[in-house]
């Protein structure tokens, strides 16, 4: 009886034993491993949470740019340059802005029809009765027989040229006001000041990608441009320019217009290296003196 007591006692030690050890290795599991994983997961769905909450909020910036782009956009046109298939439509300028050529003409050509030679872009700045008028670059429609404007909404008019001047690199054209809706907004351009975001419209490459929108800072003012036959002070940007921009405006961040986009240097004098991030542009203080002249002497006053 007392060998059953003895192996009683003895099961019982061993199946206590074994209960607080078993109980001691699954606290340590949950301790070391259990307890980690879901702080672990727990921080991730605080983190997912904050990220959310961060998408969500509204970017300032981009809403006054889209602001001032919707203000503007249909007062940009495309400018297109119709000539006979032998006039080059790109000699001096080729060497500051690229080819303009839409990559509809052709020089080799036996046609005597207008073609295509080259494309920019145009500003309508006023309109008066039956008539509004665009300003765009002297090189956009340099030689051309024939001028058309393609609208915002892709209506085609043909254009009158009113008056340029090759010094400025700026010209002045007519269309029939009944397809235009929207006219741009000049402000004093001696108020721009460097590290100023602006923005530019135009139609790189042309018409296939008109009312593009590019935007940057003001790199400097008074650049003086010295190089027959342009000759003028300029505004200095970082904003991308490429073949076709020509003549579109410059605007500021409330959708004013504070320039007109002229040129850009692609690469340095001797064609060694590639220049990226020197646009200019004429400000709109000397845009307006010009037009006033160019329209002056057109009225023949």
């Amino acid at each position: 009886m007392k060998n059953k007591d003895h192996i009683f006692k003895y099961f019982l030690i061993g199946l206590l034993s074994a209960i607080i050890g078993a109980t001691v290795v699954l606290g340590c599991f949950y301790l070391f491993y259990l307890a980690p994983a879901q702080n672990k997961a727990a921080k991730s769905s605080s983190i997912a949470a904050g990220m959310t909450k961060v998408v969500n909020l509204t970017g300032t910036s981009s809403s006054q740019a889209t602001k001032a782009y919707n203000k503007v956009k249909n007062a940009v046109v495309t400018v297109e340059n119709y000539q006979k298939p032998s006039t080059e439509a790109s000699d001096y300028f080729s060497e500051w802005f690229g080819s303009q050529s839409g990559g509809s003409s052709s020089s080799s050509s036996s046609s005597t029809e207008d073609q295509l030679a080259a494309e920019g872009t145009g500003l309508i700045y006023e309109t008066d009765g039956n008539y509004s008028y665009i300003v765009t670059n002297n090189h956009v429609i340099k030689g051309a027989n024939e001028i058309e404007i393609i609208m915002a909404n892709g209506t085609k008019v043909k254009a009158k040229l009113i008056g340029k001047n090759a010094t400025k690199d700026i010209a002045v054209l007519r269309i029939s006001s009944a397809s235009v809706t929207t006219t741009g907004t000049f402000v004093n351009s001696s108020k721009v000041q460097a590290g100023q975001q602006v923005l530019a419209i135009g139609s790189p490459l042309g018409s296939d990608y008109a009312s593009s929108l590019t935007s940057g800072i003001v790199s400097a003012t008074n650049r003086q441009i010295d190089d027959s036959p342009i000759k003028l002070s300029a505004i200095q940007t970082d904003v991308a320019l490429n073949p076709g921009n020509s003549g579109g405006p410059l605007i500021n961040m409330a959708g004013e217009v504070i320039g007109i986009n002229s040129m850009k240097i692609s690469s340095t004098e001797d064609g060694s290296e590639d220049v990226e991030g020197m646009s200019f542009s004429i400000p709109s203080n000397t845009v307006v003196a010009t037009i006033k002249s160019i329209i002056s002497s057109a009225s023949g006053n």
